[in-house]
């Protein structure tokens, strides 16, 4: 089973998956689709991309998909270089799931590397592990400094930041501070440290941004 929510990249993926024989028993966009697949066909292996849109994400899927088949191999292959720079306080994925970075990979080698490892391991990783593979890039960072971050790429003001968090401004303000400090962003009149985050969150999610045109 194929997930992606991007139609050519869903496309190269099959496309890849075929010429080395494996049977790609449904290729959709659509958790819900995938879901009703999952109940019919129980594929061995579930490709899924984290960020689906509007909906459930990846990591919701990949749970849905455990509890009607136990044993499917789980492949979270996204440009989040973090799970939580889609949405702080996501699950863990399902043990045995193997997290994969879209631009990291070097060739196709390591995505098959990754289906056979993850049909081996899927049900039997102790919980420690799991967890680990539940991607973490920034396990120095909060929830909440992730939060701030992506809110601050969104545009919002630290005032509009305040409502949406539920909190005053002067939190706000000592979150990015902090925010800058862990992440070694200079505080100085030529940089603004808002543009920083938002340029190294675009780029940590393979999203373009207009501040990189510039």
């Amino acid at each position: 089973m194929v997930v992606e929510d991007d139609a050519f990249t869903r496309s190269t993926i099959v496309s890849s998956l075929q010429l080395e024989g494996i049977d790609v028993v449904i290729e959709t966009g659509s958790a819900s689709q995938a879901i009703r697949a999952g109940q019919i066909s129980k594929p061995n292996i579930a490709i899924l991309d984290l960020d689906l849109g509007t909906g459930p994400n990846g990591i919701d899927l990949a749970l849905a998909l455990r509890r009607i088949v136990p044993n499917i191999g789980i492949v979270m292959l996204t440009t989040f270089e973090d799970s939580r720079l889609l949405s702080p306080g996501l699950p863990d994925l399902p043990h045995g799931s193997i997290y994969l970075v879209k631009r990291e990979i070097a060739n196709l080698d390591t995505l098959f590397k990754a289906i056979k490892k993850t049909i081996m391991d899927s049900g039997s990783l102790p919980i420690e592990i799991v967890k680990k593979l539940t991607k973490r890039t920034f396990g120095n960072l909060t929830d909440s400094q992730i939060e701030t971050m992506r809110l601050i790429a969104k545009g919002l003001s630290n005032s509009e930041i305040a409502k949406s968090r539920g909190i005053n401004e002067k939190s706000v303000e000592q979150t990015i501070s902090r925010l800058a400090k862990q992440l070694k962003i200079e505080s100085s009149p030529e940089i603004n440290q808002r543009v920083q985050i938002s340029r190294l969150y675009f780029r940590l999610t393979g999203a373009n941004s207009a501040y990189d045109e510039n």
